[in-house]
């Protein structure tokens, strides 16, 4: 048989191997379906992961930008000797980058601040 079963054990099984047997292979086939299923939004949930990062990251950049921007306008166009934009890393999605992203945008907003 198809269910890589012995056909011995579908016939030890009495008169309702028939029944049996096509239950198996529906839930075998079932079974399949989900696999391929989970699989393909595994790989949805991944890309989704790799998308928000990505969108983050030039987020926290652009951020970056306007506020220095923004410090270059307030200081009368001199250049701050500290201040300079930095190509983005790549981010993981950990709690650890996260919280290192919040408290680098609010180390930003506050020196921000001060220069107002």
């Amino acid at each position: 048989m198809s269910h890589q079963l012995p056909d011995e054990y579908w016939e030890s099984l009495g008169p309702n191997s028939p029944f049996l047997c096509e239950l198996f292979h529906n839930q075998s086939q079932l079974v399949a379906q989900l696999q391929v299923a989970n699989n393909d939004l595994q790989t949805q949930v991944m890309d989704a992961l790799d998308d928000v990062a990505n969108v983050a990251s030039q987020a926290a950049l652009a951020v970056a930008q306007t506020i220095l921007t923004n410090a270059h306008a307030h200081t009368g166009g001199q250049s701050s000797r500290n201040a300079k934009a930095a190509n983005p890393e790549a981010f993981d999605g950990s709690r650890g980058k996260t919280e290192q992203f919040v408290r680098s945008v609010r180390i930003i907003h506050h020196a921000d601040r001060r220069l107002r």
